[in-house]
């Protein structure tokens, strides 16, 4: 049942013209369960916590009409980002809440459009949780661009060239118009205004677009090879070249499948088929130093050597195009942000590296895109991008202009790069975009293909794609010059740096090929509110770091929330002065929902005793440190690995018995067992064994048949271990006579498993994949 409880009347009602105006939250209307909250006692100050519901602030009163900047004073310490809608009339702007130090209040910036008298501003749940101070409302200066005079590749090919600047010189005054292309099974190639996405627009606007948008999703992966995969790559491709050839933009999507994996999206997507691949294997422990012999460097790199020689072909034909790896960056649904930002800069620069100066690739215009302007953090470098990019679906017909969006990457990425609206549902009105100053240099609706579940270019009106696409500020493909007589204007002056090589692709080969990482998978039996500690009584000295990063799966269920929270502390070491401190980092710890994994980093640089005073952590006087696992209900594994800082300094790699934590007194009757497992999941002491030369003794595994060969008859056992190491299924245990006995896994549910054989000479184990 939903109620209203209305509390004081603004007591502050000023006009916000050429100063700020400030709402309190106390004062204005919560509903839905957001309640009034006093922070500290001492100071009666106090805050709406917006928990699941809502906040609105009426009347928000300014002299004149036009776009005003939000400022909201805010705190999170409940766990991760939140993302929540600031509402203003029928638009709204969802707007990235970043947790805050603990009892920290935050600033936050979005922009609306404000009648003149009195409006109305809410904020509303979207994933609620934040604690809301005040509003402070005040006129909006834009801010004029610089963008760069060439592109960031510096021996850029000429149709590279020209695209760019044609991006340049129209950024501003004219948007390209655009669509993506899903389902190619009724494509025909040579003419990419065919495709059925294309028609799509064309249909409902009587234009084509300018811009084409292809994915490579199937050019790599397990998958890569089979006839209907190669097939979609191929006719991408066409897309591409017959889309340039028009006179048109190729725009390409990665939705990148690497190395033998079947899919992209992590368990964070909340899909039926995940990857596992943790690129962060890449690296050498502890920093963002590639490891060349690693298996996960080799896959990578594989990959990115196959689509280079797919842009090699196009670059041979003259064809340019718009290139967007690594998509919405921070998004934790892909496995490219899975990790820290550091670590994806890194996987974004050995993308643009080896495909640029060890590849040869040099027609591309890149494209750098966060999942929001929060996710700035995560850049790879200025001189590794041209255009900086945010995808955003309204509902359908909404067609705002998403000015606070374009108005947040401007003040967060600068002025010097071109802005795009790189995926959308329904496309922002002309008029909206232009009155409101988010002058996207074009917009890309998904696909229409219905047999992809599509309908994106439907979300968009007949009516107003007919009048967007015939204002002269929408660019279409018949008013596109054509690259051949297409000539270069200058208005762009600004002389930016461009990328230069630093061989970080190739730069460091310090493991061993037979280098075997293990990890510490912790059993937790079912919680209750106060958790589970787990301790290691034995830390190097850190100075010099500031931040500390683990690896962390989560295989268990049960939690009230479907994940887990993971919070890190220090013991100060107080032998020597009787000085024993307990130093939380301030990070408010990490989330990981149930199936899912994440590298999570926390804060060391500092911690707030028992009177929320700051001191600096003792980094070089460290007797243990403390994980700490809160979930209520929740039991099952969960996998650590690589506790190391950022100064390269490794706390526990987990990969020896003398590196694994112990369960904390207060938590041993909820902590069933700590142990070591290989990189499939199970007891490190389940490592195959080889028999012995001369034994005729074998165990395999192919498809759903385990065969094992024995020289002599005895008791064996053949048995399924899951990847927590608990056994699911005894497939014999018996006697068994000498030679080859077949085992069937059919009837075992898709997924990891390992296999152990015990008896008759033979004691050997296998990891299965069935799928």
């Amino acid at each position: 049942m939903k109620f209203t409880k209305t509390i004081l009347a603004f007591g502050l009602a000023a006009a916000a013209t050429a100063s700020a105006a400030q709402y309190e939250a106390e004062d204005g209307t919560a509903t839905d369960g957001a309640e009034v909250a006093t922070v500290s006692a001492a100071s009666g100050s106090k805050v709406v916590q917006l928990k699941s519901g809502n906040l609105t602030f009426a009347p928000v009163s300014v002299e004149k009409a036009g776009q005003y900047t939000i400022v909201i004073h805010y705190m999170n310490n409940y766990g991760t980002s939140k993302i929540n809608n600031v509402v203003v009339g029928s638009t709204s702007s969802a707007v990235t809440f970043e947790e805050t130090e603990k009892g920290k209040f935050a600033d936050v910036e979005t922009v609306m459009n404000l009648a003149a008298g009195e409006n109305t501003i809410a904020i509303t749940n979207s994933w609620g949780w934040i604690d809301v101070d005040y509003i402070e409302v005040k006129e909006y200066e834009a801010k004029a661009f610089t963008l760069c005079n060439a592109p960031v590749t510096k021996n850029a090919t000429p149709s590279a060239v020209k695209l760019y600047n044609f991006l340049v010189n129209n950024f501003g005054k004219k948007t390209i118009s655009g669509v993506m292309t899903g389902n190619m099974d009724a494509y025909t190639k040579g003419d990419a205004t065919l495709h059925e996405d294309v028609q799509a627009v064309y249909t409902a606007g009587g234009k084509y677009p300018a811009l084409v948008g292809v994915d490579l999703m199937n050019a790599t992966g397990a998958n890569k090879e089979s006839s209907w995969f190669k097939e979609y790559t191929e006719k991408a491709i066409d897309i591409a070249k017959s889309i340039w050839k028009k006179g048109g933009i190729p725009a390409v999507t990665w939705h990148w499948r690497p190395g033998d994996e079947v899919e992209f999206y992590t368990a964070n997507g909340n899909k039926t088929n995940n990857t596992e691949f943790d690129f962060s294997e890449a690296f050498v422990k502890g920093t963002t130093t590639w490891d060349t012999t690693s298996a996960q460097y080799k896959a990578i790199v594989g990959d990115i050597d196959l689509v280079s020689n797919i842009f090699l072909d196009l670059q041979k034909e003259g064809v340019a195009a718009i290139f967007r790896p690594l998509h919405e960056s921070g998004g934790n649904w892909f496995w490219w942000s899975v990790n820290t930002g550091k670590q994806f800069a890194a996987l974004y620069q050995l993308v643009y590296e080896r495909m640029v100066f060890k590849n040869g690739v040099n027609n591309l215009i890149w494209d750098f895109n966060p999942k929001d302007a929060a996710t700035m953090s995560w850049t790879p470098g200025e001189t590794y991008y041209d255009v900086l990019s945010i995808d955003i679906y309204n509902k359908a017909n909404d067609h705002q202009s998403n000015s606070a969006a374009f108005i947040d990457l401007t003040n967060k990425g600068g002025t010097n790069k071109i802005i795009s609206l790189s995926e959308n549902g329904p496309i922002p009105d002309v008029d909206n975009m232009y009155t409101d100053g988010a002058t996207w240099s074009w917009w890309m609706p998904w696909y229409e293909s219905p047999s992809w579940n599509g309908g994106y270019v439907s979300q968009t009106s007949a009516e107003v794609w007919t009048k967007n696409l015939a204002d002269e500020r929408i660019i279409t493909l018949d008013e596109m010059p054509g690259w051949e007589n297409y000539a270069e204007a200058t208005s762009a002056t600004k002389v930016c740096p461009t990328a230069s090589e630093s061989a970080k692709f190739d730069a460091d080969t310090s493991k061993k090929e037979d280098y075997k990482n293990l990890m510490m998978a912790v059993t937790y039996k079912a919680l209750n509110d106060s958790g589970a500690n787990i301790e290691l009584q034995k830390v190097p000295n850190l100075t010099g770091a500031t931040t500390v990063s683990l690896k962390i799966t989560n295989n268990g269920s049960g939690g009230a929330d479907g994940g887990i929270w993971v919070g890190l502390a220090f013991v100060r070491n107080g032998m020597e002065d009787d000085g024993w401190t307990w130093e939380m980092s301030p990070s408010t710890g990490c989330w990981i929902n149930d199936g899912a994994s994440s590298t999570c980093e926390f804060d060391i640089t500092k911690y707030e005793d028992d009177d929320k005073v700051e001191h600096p952590m003792d980094l070089d006087k460290l007797f243990s440190v403390t994980l700490m696992v809160a979930a209520v209900g929740f039991e099952g594994t969960i996998i650590f690995d690589e506790l190391v800082a950022d100064n390269g300094k490794v706390i526990s790699a987990f990969d020896k018995t003398s590196e694994l934590f112990k369960a904390a007194t207060q938590s041993k009757s909820k902590i069933a067992k700590i142990e070591l497992v290989d990189e499939t999941g199970a007891p490190a002491a389940f490592k195959p064994v080889v028999a012995k030369a001369g034994s005729a003794a074998k165990l395999s595994v192919s498809g759903k048949t385990v065969s094992l060969t024995t020289a002599k008859a005895g008791l064996v056992s053949v048995e399924v271990f899951g990847m927590n190491g608990k056994r699911v299924a005894t497939l014999y245990k018996g006697n068994l006579a000498a030679g080859t006995s077949a085992f069937s896994l059919a009837d075992m549910p898709k997924g990891r498993y390992i296999v152990r054989v015990k008896g008759a000479g033979l004691a050997a184990t296998q990891p299965v994949l069935i799928k």
